[in-house]
C-alpha cells in the first residue's frame, strides 16, 4: 500500500498520489506563480518611481511569510526585476539621469551587490550607457578606475574612460608570393640520372592577411587608444586617426600615414567601442 506524496495518507496499491491532491497542488503552484508575477510587477513599478521602496519592502516581507517567495531567492528575484527595468530604460538607447538614479537607489535600498546585478551584464550596460550620455553632454566620465600595476604611461591630464581586458589586437599585413609555371625538357645523362633544362616564368602577387598580434588590455582615454600586451604595446592619439570601422565585436582604425594598414581591436562589444571612441575623438 503506497502513500500519497502530497497528503501522506494511503493512496492504494501501486499508487503514489491522489488525483484530487495533485490537482490541488497544481492549483497552488499556479497561485504562487501568479503572486510572484504580481510582486515582480511591483518591483518594476518601484524602480520606475510608481511605488515607494518602503511599500515594496512590505510586499516582499509578506510574500516571504506566506511562502510565495523564499528568503533565499529574494536577491535573485529583485535582481531580475532590476535587469528588466534596465532593458526597458534602454529601449530608446538612452539612460537618462533620473532612470540611473532610480536604479542606484533601488540597488542601495535592498543592498544588492554588483555580482547580483551583473550576472547577465545588466550593471555593465548601465555603466556604458551612462558613460556615453556623459560624453554626449560634453562631460569626460570619471567612473572607471584601473586596479593593479599598469605599464601604461598616461599623459598629463589624461582620464581613463573605459578598459577592455582580454582584448585581441590584430593587424592587416601585406604578403607577397610568386606564382607562375615552369617549362623545359628532361635529358637522360646515364642510367638513373637526369638533368632538367627549363625556365620559370612567374610574377609577384600581393595579398592582405589579417593576423593576431597579441592579446592584452585595451584602454580608452579622453586622448588616446592604448593597447598593452606581453608582446605589443601601442598608443594611438585620436588626432592621428582618419577613419573608424565598426565590427560586431570590436573596431578597426586607419591612421593618417602613407603606408598605414588597418588596426583592429576585438573588445567583445563593437557597438559600445565604436560609439565611445568616435565621440571622444570629436571632442
Amino acid at each position: 500500500m503506497g502513500n500519497c506524496k502530497y497528503c501522506l495518507k494511503p493512496a492504494g496499491f501501486f499508487r503514489s498520489k491522489h488525483a484530487e491532491c495533485e490537482t490541488e497542488h497544481l492549483l497552488y503552484l499556479q497561485f504562487v506563480q501568479d503572486k510572484r508575477s504580481e510582486i515582480y510587477s511591483d518591483v518594476l513599478r518601484s524602480i520606475k518611481g510608481e511605488l515607494a521602496l518602503d511599500e515594496l519592502k512590505k510586499i516582499i516581507t509578506n510574500a516571504e511569510k506566506a511562502s510565495y517567495l523564499l528568503p533565499a531567492d529574494r536577491n535573485s528575484f529583485l535582481a531580475k526585476g532590476w535587469e528588466s527595468a534596465v532593458d526597458q530604460f534602454l529601449e530608446d538607447g538612452i539612460l537618462d539621469k533620473t532612470e540611473e538614479k532610480r536604479l542606484v537607489e533601488f540597488q542601495n535600498y535592498f543592498s544588492l551587490s554588483q555580482i547580483d546585478l551583473d550576472q547577465n551584464g545588466a550593471l555593465t550596460k548601465t555603466a556604458k550607457a551612462g558613460i556615453l550620455r556623459d560624453i554626449l553632454n560634453g562631460v569626460i566620465p570619471q567612473r572607471v578606475t584601473l586596479d593593479g600595476q599598469l605599464v601604461i604611461n598616461f599623459q598629463k591630464d589624461e582620464q581613463v574612460v573605459w578598459a577592455f581586458p582580454g582584448s585581441q589586437y590584430l593587424e592587416d599585413k601585406t604578403r607577397r608570393q610568386f606564382v607562375g609555371r615552369s617549362q623545359g625538357v628532361s635529358i637522360r645523362i646515364m642510367k638513373g640520372v637526369y638533368y632538367r633544362a627549363g625556365a620559370f616564368k612567374g610574377h609577384p602577387v600581393e595579398y592582405t592577411e589579417r593576423v593576431l598580434v597579441d592579446t592584452g588590455l585595451v584602454v580608452i582615454t579622453n586622448k588616446n587608444i592604448y593597447f598593452a600586451g606581453p608582446q605589443k604595446s601601442i598608443r594611438i592619439p585620436y588626432t592621428k586617426i582618419i577613419s573608424f570601422e565598426p565590427f560586431s565585436d570590436g573596431i578597426g582604425i586607419m591612421k593618417d600615414a602613407a603606408t598605414a594598414k588597418q588596426q583592429i581591436f576585438i573588445t567583445g562589444d563593437g557597438w559600445f567601442t565604436y560609439n565611445l571612441v568616435v565621440n571622444l575623438s570629436q571632442r
